[in-house]
């Protein structure tokens, strides 16, 4: 979570409040006691409401379970990568009405935490992850200009997920791709693509 609202509330406060004291200094020559001593006070304030506004836009692009990206921070993000390569993966958690259904949807809400915590470390830092809605996951890789420099994260994605699997269940995940602005020039293309193609990997792997 960012600093910046209380950054700027606690100087913009700490400013007006210091000329404030100046002027009435140049002025009358002396600053009242109430003033000192409600500077801090001012200053403690500000830092709670600045603290408020980070929690605000946290939460307005994290989800809430798992602590990834929304779809509301992807879509904003989306917009601002124009004319820039990326490649947009979207997974699927295979089976996961199973996992519910068995164990109960706390199990379940589990289980999706111990995904994200998995795809967090399969993916490099530049990379966009976001839970995109029930068990559906998305990643967006930037300067992805073809489909075979994926393998490698797709393979760890796999790994990494085995590795934590219970001796019960196995967690796996679908994934399908699609690049830009080869495979689709708008966000909605992108992701009709890589959902067609995650799909027909989710076909093969239960056919």
């Amino acid at each position: 979570m960012g600093i910046k609202g209380r950054v700027v509330t606690f100087l913009m406060v700490f400013i007006i409040n210091s000329l404030y004291m100046c002027f009435y200094f140049y002025r009358d020559g002396y600053i009242s006691w109430f003033e000192i001593i409600g500077l801090p006070i001012m200053l403690a304030f500000a830092w709670w409401f600045g603290k408020q506004y980070d929690i605000a836009i946290y939460y307005s692009e994290k989800d809430i379970l798992t602590t990834l990206y929304n779809r509301r921070f992807v879509e904003k993000y989306i917009s601002t990568q124009k004319g820039q390569n990326f490649a947009l993966l979207l997974l699927d958690v295979n089976d996961f009405k199973v996992i519910n259904d068995v164990y109960g949807h706390k199990a379940g809400d589990q289980y999706l935490m111990t995904i994200a915590a998995q795809l967090k470390k399969s993916v490099k830092e530049k990379d966009i992850l976001a839970r995109w809605g029930g068990d559906e996951f998305l990643i967006i890789t930037p300067g992805t200009r073809k489909k075979e420099n994926l393998a490698e994260m797709m393979d760890k994605i796999h790994k990494n997920l085995k590795d934590v699997s219970p001796v019960e269940v196995e967690i796996c995940v679908s994934i399908g791709a699609a690049l830009y602005p080869s495979e689709g020039k708008t966000f909605d293309d992108l992701l009709k693509l890589a959902d067609k193609n995650m799909y027909s990997m989710k076909a093969l792997k239960h056919g």
